[in-house]
């Protein structure tokens, strides 16, 4: 018995043995995870708390490698194998280099950035604002007190202001330095704040922008994971289903989803995620500061570290393409990072393409 248990775990101290049967089990339970993940997304309100966290389920696993890699190959060294390919598969492009787009044209510069509602100390977020220096702005959760030093401090950089301010988080504004316009209004689905539907005449290029926030998910408790998660679909879906063929569409926001979320492959299956087609790493943009009115959380009294998740992000379609990524500087306020992206069009697109003012 003992020599088969050695055939299996190829192992000659006992004492590793309780780490075998921890590694096996934990190999086996990742890998079990992923499959569920393929089959069936978010169908349930736990494997969706795992799919939005599964970042970290893989964090024993260099340990464990390393462990093995001291002894010859066993099926439990396979496994462990299997699921750093299915990390790879994951995450990996996120690491790799992007090929670069360089447009012929002027590119758009994007700035989408929740501002955090409950927060009065706003001087830092104009400042951030201000040195990023995009073309285009959307802000989520705008309240007032921003919203007026906005008016007062940046009018000259940004002269069309679109600003649904509010007390608390329901707020929602819109800069531009190129005209833009309201186009539509947006059915209420369980949104933070009323989306605004909007036009950019980019040199005479219309570009439909949407700047929304997405339901978020504030308990652990299943049933309101799974009323959040259902709600963000159908929010995801609508946003999708104002996407039309050959005109240039951005929607920028908080979707409150992390990257393997059904919600988020509602998302990518339409249009282009500008981090994945142009940012490196993992980009992460929650949560922030903590403190109050935050979104920080706390386990047992501990908060979580900085930047877990990745939840905002700048969604673009043809002919519109990404040529950079990058997260904004943290203005040590909100509870997000902002993210920057430089947007241009693809070759023969036909939009403004013959236009003199496009490229002056």
């Amino acid at each position: 018995m003992a020599q088969q248990q050695n055939s299996i775990f190829d192992f000659s101290s006992k004492s590793m043995l309780g780490i075998t049967f921890l590694a096996a089990f934990y190999s086996i339970g990742l890998l079990g995870w992923f499959m569920a993940y393929q089959v069936w997304g978010d169908r349930w309100s736990w494997l969706s708390l795992l799919n939005m966290f599964a970042l970290y389920l893989f964090i024993p696993l260099p340990l464990f490698t390393l462990l093995f890699l001291r002894y010859p190959p066993t099926w439990i060294t396979w496994l462990l194998m299997l699921n750093w390919l299915i990390f790879i598969g994951l995450w990996g492009n996120l690491f790799l280099p992007k090929k670069s787009f360089q447009p012929s044209r002027p590119t758009l510069k994007i700035l989408t950035y929740n501002v955090l509602g409950y927060n009065s100390d706003v001087s830092a977020q104009v400042e951030t604002i201000r040195q990023a220096d995009a073309d285009l702005v959307t802000l989520q959760e705008l309240n007032t007190e921003l919203a007026g030093l906005i008016i007062k401090e940046l009018s000259d950089q940004y002269p069309y202001q679109i600003l649904d301010a509010t007390l608390g988080v329901n707020g929602m504004g819109t800069l531009s330095k190129i005209p833009l316009q309201r186009v539509g209004e947006v059915p209420d689905l369980g949104w933070v704040g009323k989306p605004q539907w909007l036009r950019l005449d980019w040199h005479g290029c219309p570009i439909t922008v949407i700047n929304f926030h997405m339901a978020p998910t504030n308990s652990l408790a299943f049933d309101h994971v799974n009323e959040t998660n259902q709600l963000r679909q159908r929010e995801a879906r609508w946003l999708v289903a104002q996407l039309l063929p050959n005109q240039p569409t951005i929607l920028a926001g908080d979707t409150n989803s992390a990257p393997l979320s059904d919600s988020y492959h509602i998302f990518a299956q339409a249009a282009q995620d500008v981090w994945l087609a142009a940012g490196w790493g993992f980009g992460h943009t929650f949560p922030g500061r903590s403190g109050p009115g935050s979104s920080r959380p706390e386990i047992f009294g501990i908060v979580l570290p900085k930047w877990l998740l990745r939840i905002d992000y700048i969604f673009i379609t043809p002919p519109l393409k990404a040529a950079s990524a990058r997260l904004a500087p943290f203005d040590g306020v909100s509870d997000h990072r902002g993210v920057i992206a430089e947007i241009g069009l693809m070759e023969g697109s036909g939009c403004a393409e013959d236009r003199e003012s496009f490229i002056q």
